[in-house]
């Protein structure tokens, strides 16, 4: 993954100036929906465009410098509002935390493999209230809270640790 990261600071900027491209990083290249494994540049496009519909150089190469690349169809992204009021439906990048906590980002909605339960993806710090496994101090059941408690503007001092 080295050999792309590296690579990846020198093209990153052509990348993010073709037709259509909303966003680059470095990831594992999907086939069908399922993760092949190969190491690859991915490239966001808001709607994938046949190749006869672009002028050849707003086409994606299928490899930069012999390393693959993966173009992903994500639609139109958009900035949030502000990311600390009170919003319902919370939604990714929204400030949350665990009621004893301070506040963090909300990353993701994951669904379980076995399950297929959605579930809240962030750091543990955030939900856990700790800085590893071995320290979350969480109960299953405790409180989020969104906007984090130091995000919001009822903050008690004596419940929250805010810097």
């Amino acid at each position: 993954m080295d050999r792309y990261f590296n690579a990846f600071k020198k093209y990153r900027g052509k990348l993010l100036g073709l037709k259509n491209v909303v966003g680059v990083g470095v990831g594992y290249k999907n086939a069908g929906g399922d993760n092949t494994g190969s190491p690859a540049y991915i490239v966001y496009v808001e709607k994938k465009v046949h190749p006869s519909d672009l002028s050849r150089s707003h086409i994606v190469p299928r490899q930069i410098d012999g390393l693959d690349t993966d173009v992903i169809e994500i639609g139109v992204v958009r900035m949030l509002g502000v990311r600390t009021s009170r919003e319902r439906p919370c939604q990714p990048g929204m400030s949350i935390g665990h009621y004893q906590s301070t506040a963090g980002t909300f990353g993701a909605v994951v669904k379980d493999k076995k399950t297929n339960e959605l579930m809240l993806l962030s750091n543990n710090h955030v939900l856990a209230n700790g800085s590893s496994i071995q320290e979350a101090r969480a109960k299953l059941g405790d409180p989020i809270l969104q906007p984090g408690g130091c995000d919001t503007t009822w903050k008690r001092k004596r419940d929250f640790a805010c810097k």
